[in-house]
């Protein structure tokens, strides 16, 4: 079992350009999702939003579309025959964004060359998470303030 959780320094400032709003997360992440589908495709995988449609978190749209996006686009490209599901969930503490993958190459290839993510996560208060389990895959967490 392997658990990392990413807090390098330094890492390449990520400027904001727009304001927090309430972001409707199902409706992002299926926007996201459908421009992955060309590349889910050519690797034989695909992809399920698990978001429940009501859920929103205040954000800013721009940034944390640029981090989930690069959670799937990862989770897509370093797998063959993979099913990536996305979640949400609300806790006490905060909000949190959960990428899966059953395949076995997500954790190296997130772990490596993933200091813009970890800037803009840190940009918006948020820290990412990585969870690796031999035969289960890759579990990626994205835990930001409600």
């Amino acid at each position: 079992m392997n658990s990392l959780s990413i807090s390098q320094t330094p890492a390449p400032v990520y400027t904001q350009t727009s304001t927090s709003t309430a972001v409707p997360l199902h409706k992002l992440v299926d926007q996201l999702m459908n421009s992955f589908v060309p590349l889910a495709a050519t690797q034989r995988s695909f992809i399920i939003n698990n978001v429940e449609e009501n859920f929103q978190l205040n954000a800013d749209e721009q940034v944390l579309a640029f981090i989930v996006g690069n959670l799937i686009n990862n989770a897509i490209a370093s797998s063959n025959g993979a099913c990536i599901r996305v979640e949400a969930v609300k806790k006490p503490q905060g909000v949190q964004i959960i990428v899966r993958n059953n395949g076995s190459n997500f954790y190296s290839t997130v772990a490596h060359g993933f200091s813009q993510v970890v800037a803009a996560a840190r940009s918006v208060g948020g820290s990412i998470n990585i969870y690796n389990q031999a035969h289960e895959g890759t579990v990626i967490t994205l835990s930001m303030a409600a």
